[in-house]
């Protein structure tokens, strides 16, 4: 496939490393296309969970201390620097603040431009770590959510953020039929009968998926049965796994490690994210490509992505809230697979890679000619 204009284009990319989630699917997935189309990438960062993902690439990637303190963010800087003075690039991407500070250190004059992609909003700019703060020359945001927040909480000028939202390839997440949804729940041993609800994601902060606990005691006893199934991995793993054991969940929540998505949203009725903060979130993208439903908390995305009662519903980012509306959610089968239907042509019509490839290529192109205000 050919992604956009040949002219070639030398892009840097820095970030904390190849770790689990979103993240490292965004970085990976706009580099091959950048590569197919004859671009030149480069990535930098530390080795992280998935850094599989990345191993058999056919671009370079420069292992550098991006997670540690100050000496360490020189460290990588200096490294970078020799790395630049043969292979310069057009534009420097970085995916964390603590990347644009590198990021700055390796700029002559403010060339080359630097770019920030803002993919958590709604997260602390007080003291210290304004201090510690630089969104970069310009910033790309996936939701006008996390816009509205970089202007009036960050203080960001509007001039220099530009809207992009993700995308995703519809043929890696397609749709299923009954058979496959029954094929789907017994490779993941789940019952025919049940509704299964399904969280895809880290367990960490600030994702909240131990409310999906809290959820499992109140449909205990539900008829039909529901089953909660959470995929992905993380530092609250073994915590789940406690108050699983202690407060006799097992036959209701299972925890399915970190695995390929897609054949849970294929065995899934409905995907339940309460967060406390996302960017954009591609796992609900996903899930909605899928032919999957959407209940998440209000967060950066929600109104890109949620039509209410069409494509799925939101709660404001309150336990009790996110409860009630998951009970009520999961209450009528009917109306999750209409919603699901709803919910994949949605993705389809708005929010394609192509779509999201080529704007961003547009972007690196008007940042390289020095044209950093919109």
């Amino acid at each position: 496939m050919t992604h956009g204009s040949t002219d070639r284009l030398r892009i840097l990319h820095l970030t904390h490393g190849s770790d689990a989630g979103g993240l490292s699917r965004y970085i990976f997935d706009l580099c091959s296309a950048m590569h197919a189309d004859g671009h030149q990438v480069t990535v930098a960062g530390e080795r992280g969970a998935w850094h599989s993902l990345f191993e058999n690439a056919p671009w370079p990637w420069i292992e550098v201390p991006m997670k540690g303190g100050p000496l360490a963010l020189l460290s990588a800087a200096r490294k970078l620097r020799a790395f630049l003075k043969d292979s310069p690039v057009d534009v420097i991407h970085a995916h964390y603040r603590r990347a644009t500070l590198v990021g700055r250190r390796l700029q002559r004059h403010r060339r080359p431009p630097l770019l920030y992609t803002l993919h958590l909003s709604h997260v602390s700019v007080g003291w210290p770590r304004r201090w510690l703060t630089d969104f970069g020359d310009h910033v790309h945001v996936a939701s006008g959510d996390a816009r509205t927040w970089l202007t009036k909480v960050a203080g960001f000028d509007n001039r220099r953020i530009t809207l992009i939202p993700h995308g995703l390839p519809p043929e890696r997440f397609p749709t299923t039929d009954s058979a496959g949804r029954a094929a789907a729940r017994q490779a993941l041993g789940l019952p025919q009968d049940a509704i299964v609800a399904a969280y895809v994601g880290r367990l960490d902060h600030p994702k909240n998926e131990d409310w999906l606990l809290d959820l499992a005691e109140r449909l205990r006893r539900n008829t039909p049965p529901v089953k909660i199934v959470l995929a992905g991995d993380g530092p609250n793993r073994a915590e789940l796994e406690q108050r699983i054991r202690q407060q006799g969940l097992a036959e209701i929540v299972s925890l399915l490690g970190q695995r390929d998505p897609l054949p849970v949203y294929h065995a899934a009725d409905a995907l339940l994210l309460p967060s406390l903060r996302e960017g954009f979130s591609l796992v609900c993208a996903e899930a909605m490509s899928a032919g999957i439903p959407v209940l998440r908390t209000r967060t950066s995305g929600t109104s890109e992505l949620i039509i209410e009662n069409v494509t799925g519903r939101s709660t404001p980012i309150d336990k009790a809230s996110f409860l009630n509306a998951a009970v009520d959610f999961l209450s009528d089968p009917a109306a999750l697979r209409r919603m699901g239907e709803a919910a994949a042509n949605h993705i389809r019509r708005n929010f394609t890679f192509q779509q999201q490839y080529d704007r961003t290529i547009e972007l690196y192109r008007r940042l390289a000619n020095g044209q950093a205000s919109a």
